[in-house]
């Protein structure tokens, strides 16, 4: 793996942080002779000149971007903003990319080229399940990394000698859970619930990979005072919401997912149906 304008301390806390990564999560060694990872001043430009030969495939954002090639073989970039940086956010950025590279080149090698999917491949193929996965585990490993890294700056080498990290303030970021929730109590009909229903899916395994950090056991509650409980019940039902916490929580790897896609959809169908439901009552 080559980092192209970073500094050499930078690029010794990306690879202390790589050291917080489980191999068995993802297998870095995998892309890394193909991936170069770029800093760039000109992000917005060089996203948009990519445009015309990789289609967005619904995990880029302003930090950074990766850009898989689906050829095999093929050599990988991710570029990173570099006007987007803030302390050590870089590293919480970095992984996140490098997980959904490699992520994607597994997933690509067993359901093909996702640049060619069109709406009914994509569902065919479990794609949208996958996307939801790969931002999960994406966020969970980014956070790891980012937090221990982030207490060694602080508190040296040496792990703590009880072998139990702690940290004084956590910010779970649960807003964007949180409004999506409600835009969602306030959707017209069905479909524009329907439609907002992928949004709170998104919003909801990125605050999830947050949390699972801090917990092993689907039991958010526990970790954050303000998890919106009542918002999430009423929504698409807590005991839903649960289910696919757990099945997150027990799919740390690419091919535990493969078994497991069929669970996901079950489960984002059982929340379509709170919809339907609640809409059926209310007779919209």
């Amino acid at each position: 793996m080559e980092l192209l304008n970073f500094s050499t301390a930078e690029t010794a806390r990306f690879n202390k942080a790589l050291t917080f990564v489980n191999s068995k999560e993802i297998d870095i060694d995998l892309l890394a002779p193909a991936t170069l990872i770029v800093k760039t001043e000109n992000y917005e430009d060089e996203c948009e000149q990519l445009t015309p030969y990789y289609a967005c495939l619904g995990v880029e954002n302003w930090n950074a971007r990766m850009v898989y090639n689906p050829v095999r073989g093929g050599n990988h970039k991710i570029l990173v903003n570099k006007g987007a940086i803030s302390g050590l956010s870089y590293i919480h950025s970095m992984v996140t990319e490098l997980v959904h590279l490699v992520n994607f080149s597994r997933y690509g090698a067993d359901h093909g080229n996702v640049y060619r999917f069109d709406p009914e491949m994509a569902i065919g193929q479990y794609y949208y399940e996958f996307l939801l996965w790969t931002k999960f585990q994406a966020m969970k490993i980014a956070t790891r990394a980012h937090a221990l890294l982030s207490w060694h700056e602080v508190n040296g080498d040496d792990p703590p000698a009880d072998g139990c990290y702690r940290f004084a303030a956590v910010d779970l970021a649960s807003t964007g859970l949180i409004e999506s929730l409600e835009r969602m109590r306030q959707a017209a009909d069905i479909a524009v619930w329907r439609e907002g229903l992928w949004t709170v899916l998104e919003e909801m395994v990125l605050y999830f990979g947050r949390l699972t950090f801090y917990q092993q056991e689907p039991r958010p509650w526990e970790v954050d005072e303000r998890f919106p409980q009542a918002g999430i019940e009423e929504v698409v039902g807590l005991e839903n919401s649960l289910i696919f916490y757990a099945l997150l929580q027990q799919t740390g790897e690419y091919d535990q997912w493969l078994e497991q896609k069929g669970n996901f959809r079950k489960v984002i169908v059982a929340m379509q149906e709170q919809g339907r439901q609640l809409f059926k009552a209310t007779g919209d």
